[in-house]
């Protein structure tokens, strides 16, 4: 068994979110047999000690203020944990992004979840889809803008838009969450809706909205990629933005969902070929919108997903006969080996050239 630092909050909007994940983590590691240091990071990004992480975890408590000190000096609660493994649950910026991997890398720890570059690109909806597009993996068409090029010429860009049919949605270029996400409906309001993107990133982008279903696949894996089975987001709202995730509780979670043999099968096989196809190892939470016609498109990945009592993640592996503790300890294996195999590269490269 391994002791695993559990790293959770972080800077991000999804704050909250991730220190419910931590709970259920450290649960599951400590009843597989792994010995778990939980690792806090507060809303400004300072790292908590270990007693008091330990204490926020055990605890009620939703959220870790800011501490107010700089942040590098407290990164010692990191560097002196011992811990021999980093499972990261830091859902959005600042963790799910690739920068708490690199983080990692430089360290030489191993750790859970995707590395630096499916990282970085997955939480990058504009990145993700190219890469899906060049695999053969159906996305939605998109038109993107960087706030930069929309405030020298917002008309050009309310223009193209006049390409896709209505609905839309105007999304930030990164983030999870669907924070900042809005559907427009009368294309007078484009301009407004693209501007309330931008108070969340750089770019936005905008894509055709589809009456359908929103469904979800969970993978799993390092050499050989698994796919559980499809759950379905029955949304309260509109679509299923923040609110409906997190504030109202009046969306519906189907797990299994219910769809045609075929069809399962097929979301099965495209969310295996999507984490391919960005470099994923570990895991991921691959999201589709399935049209009324059939069409099914790949919505984007979570390298990251959440794993509170109600997340599909873990109740999609569950349903696969994997419960939480078989689970977080696959993951963990799943860390410790791919750092294995990269130190192996690593020597093989120092030892050719010291045969030059």
């Amino acid at each position: 068994m391994s002791h695993v630092g559990v790293v959770f909050g972080g800077r991000s909007v999804e704050h909250q979110v991730s220190v419910a994940s931590a709970r259920t983590v450290a649960r599951g590691l400590r009843e597989a047999g792994h010995q778990v240091t939980p690792l806090g990071i507060a809303q400004d990004g300072c790292w908590l000690d270990r007693a008091a992480a330990a204490a926020l975890l055990a605890g009620e408590g939703k959220a870790i203020p800011p501490l107010g000190v700089a942040v590098a000096p407290t990164l010692a609660a990191l560097l002196t944990s011992g811990v021999e493994v980093v499972f990261p649950i830091v859902h959005g910026s600042w963790g799910e992004d690739g920068t708490l991997q690199g983080l990692c890398e430089m360290l030489d720890l191993p750790y859970v979840g995707p590395g630096v570059t499916a990282s970085a690109v997955a939480i990058d909806k504009l990145f993700t889809k190219h890469l899906l597009a060049a695999a053969g993996v159906p996305v939605l068409p998109c038109e993107a803008v960087t706030r930069a090029d929309f405030e020298r010429d917002p008309r050009a860009f309310l223009a193209r838009l006049e390409r896709l049919p209505l609905p839309l949605f105007v999304k930030p270029r990164s983030g999870g969450s669907s924070v900042g996400v809005k559907r427009l409906d009368h294309r007078e309001c484009a301009e407004t809706t693209v501007r309330f993107a931008l108070q969340f990133d750089d770019a936005v982008l905008v894509e055709r909205g589809i009456a359908g279903r929103e469904l979800e696949c969970a993978v799993l894996g390092y050499e050989r990629i698994e796919a559980s089975a499809v759950g379905e987001i029955v949304p309260g709202n509109q679509f299923y933005d923040y609110a409906d995730k997190y504030l109202q509780d009046t969306a519906r979670l189907l797990a299994p969902a219910d769809l045609p043999p075929a069809t399962a099968e097929r979301i099965r096989t495209l969310a295996v070929d999507a984490f391919a196809a960005l470099g994923g190892v570990g895991m991921a939470r691959v999201d589709f919108l399935l049209e009324g016609d059939g069409s099914l498109f790949v919505n984007e990945l979570n390298t990251l997903p959440g794993f509170t009592a109600i997340s599909m993640y873990p109740r999609l592996w569950d349903l696969a006969g994997v419960p939480l503790p078989q689970l977080t300890d696959r993951l963990v294996a799943i860390a410790i080996a791919r750092h294995r195999d990269r130190r192996r590269l690593d020597e093989a490269i120092k030892s050719w050239l010291a045969e030059l």
